[in-house]
């Protein structure tokens, strides 16, 4: 069945103005402004008495433990946290929990911690950490939560708890991500110790703050699209030999970044030791001050997200093998079961399962008498909805409308599959199997041009909520394609529209085109303008063609 495409109604008859509506842009006010667009930091819940407890800290040299995520979000503010602490000479720790300790504050996490810890700050964890935490305080520990994750009814009675979904909170955005809320506080400090934390070192923080925001898909609206604004023009100067050694492994140029590249390249790099067990390497790699040393933790991280790679190929393969024969055709939902899988490649799998097949999926991997996993879905199901009418069913669930983790005991599984199919069904239909596009316009001949092109620059950076604008072109005459890639997946061909010429890129399209060659078609995709060895070219990536 062809995908659906879906165009935005006109808002104007100017393109610019018409796509700053639909995002809620002021079309007059586009260029980020560090000095006007970022929120007061003291506005967020408790941060005066975060402040309070830092400055006490550096007085009277607290031994603190910042205890972060092993992701592309919590290891980097760890990072940041740890920086700062540098910069004001407090003590400091660094506890990354692996993968096979779990997610986020624990009993075990807080027994392990040195008896002469005074100050605990966690980041990127521990608003829902209630009993942890409460644990902590009967040691006489301080608390500092840093945390954009929904709190749940009881709040833990940490001495600050700085979250913008915090009841009662006055920041006028809640998108930020963890490292930001890190940076957030960096920006706080600064009114008490202006001489080391300069409005320099602030802006320094930025790349880090960048990156999170991308890979922990952060929308990129409000201050956020600022914040990775500067972040990336932080990158361009880039000082942080971490960064330098690995944009180098990742063959990436630092003056020509975009987010799609911190999406695409970096974020995965800095996941990838995290989902393999340990993301002390990602840590290690972001703090070195010394280029020598940065490039052995990059070799590392790099050999992380190689294995990571070859992982989720071979339990894809797998998965494929056993898709159909563990699911039927038209379920609304797939669920497929494995054994010893590694879990931290479960939600990659269960992700290009639901982009190949459409639809929500979950993908298990079973040890003893239990099964976990991730699970992926689509925008016209909630998966959390989906797993909530089974709870009874599960041991654990968590996440949002869109990824979730998942365990249960091998017992139930058949029972919390059922159910969940039956739920699927009676959301989705045999229609909503399909991807569905949402172009932002169909363009008029007299918009297709380089000049709209690099107007659309004007919008940069993208990301959620402020997606890379998607076209219609209509009537397209194609030229001959040529193949491009390795093994020919890809296709090249040079367009005409009226007058207009287009290099058309169409990627993994090969097969497709070839079983159904065309002369003329209405294009779907994203058009660029692009640089290559000193010339400019109009460029449509292509998304769908009809």
């Amino acid at each position: 069945m062809p995908a659906k495409w879906t165009v935005a109604e006109r808002q104007s008859d100017d393109l610019l103005e018409h796509l700053c509506l639909l995002r809620g842009f002021n079309s007059k006010n586009l260029e980020p402004n560090y000095e006007t667009q970022l929120h007061d930091p003291y506005l967020l819940p408790d941060m005066k008495k975060a402040v309070d407890l830092i400055k006490q800290a550096k007085k009277e040299k607290w031994p603190t433990i910042i205890f972060g995520d092993y992701d592309a979000d919590g290891t980097p503010a760890s990072v940041v946290l740890s920086t700062i602490c540098k910069r004001l000479e407090i003590p400091f720790e660094v506890v990354l929990p692996t993968r096979s300790e779990g997610y986020g504050l624990t009993k075990e996490a807080i027994e392990k911690l040195p008896t002469n810890t005074k100050l605990l700050i966690t980041v990127d964890t521990g608003v829902t950490a209630v009993n942890e935490i409460k644990l902590a305080k009967e040691k006489d520990i301080k608390v500092i939560v840093l945390d954009h994750h929904l709190p749940k009814d009881k709040l833990p009675i940490a001495d600050a708890l700085v979250d913008p979904f915090v009841p009662g909170s006055k920041y006028p955005f809640n998108g930020l991500c963890g490292c930001a809320l890190a940076y957030k506080l960096a920006v706080a400090l600064a009114k008490e110790f202006p001489a080391e934390i300069t409005e320099a070192f602030q802006k320094w923080l930025l790349d880090l703050v960048a990156i999170s925001t991308v890979a922990d898909m952060m929308p990129i609206v409000d201050e956020n699209r600022t914040l990775v604004h500067f972040g990336l023009q932080v990158m361009s100067h880039n000082r942080r030999p971490g960064l330098r050694a690995l944009f180098e492994q990742a063959a990436l140029k630092s003056d020509s970044l975009s987010s799609g590249n911190l999406g695409f390249a970096i974020g995965p790099r800095l996941n990838a030791a995290g989902r393999m067990g340990d993301n002390r390497p990602a840590y290690e790699l972001l703090f070195a001050e010394d280029y020598i040393e940065a490039g052995k933790w990059a070799l590392e991280v790099e050999k992380a997200n190689w294995k990571r790679q070859q992982l989720v190929e071979k339990v894809l393969a797998e998965v494929e093998k056993v898709v159909f024969t563990q699911n039927k055709e038209d379920d609304r939902c797939l669920v497929v079961v494995g054994d010893d899988w590694p879990s931290g490649v479960l939600g990659l799998a269960a992700g290009k399962l639901t982009g190949k097949y459409f639809r929500p999926s979950i993908v298990l991997t079973k040890r003893g008498d239990s099964l976990s996993g991730s699970a992926r879905s689509i925008g016209e199901y909630s998966i959390i909805d989906g797993l909530t009418s089974q709870e009874r069913f599960l041991e654990r669930f968590g996440g949002h409308n869109q990824a979730a983790g998942v365990s249960l005991l091998t017992a139930n599984l058949p029972k919390f599959v059922d159910g969940l199919k039956a739920h699927a069904a009676t959301i989705l239909s045999l229609e909503d199997l399909v991807p569905t596009y949402k172009a932002d316009a169909v363009l008029r001949s007299d918009e297709i041009g380089l000049k709209t092109a690099e107007m659309l620059e004007k919008l940069e950076p993208f990301g959620l909520q402020n997606n890379q604008p998607l076209f219609v072109i209509e009537g397209v005459k194609l030229g001959k394609p040529k193949p491009m890639g390795k093994n020919g997946d890809h296709l090249k061909w040079f367009g005409k529209k009226d007058q207009t010429e287009l290099e058309i890129v169409g990627f993994g399209m090969n097969k497709r085109f070839t079983e159904n060659p065309l002369e003329t078609a209405d294009l779907l995709g994203n058009i660029e303008a692009n640089r290559w060895n000193g010339t400019t070219r109009l460029q449509m990536k292509l998304v769908d063609y009809r």
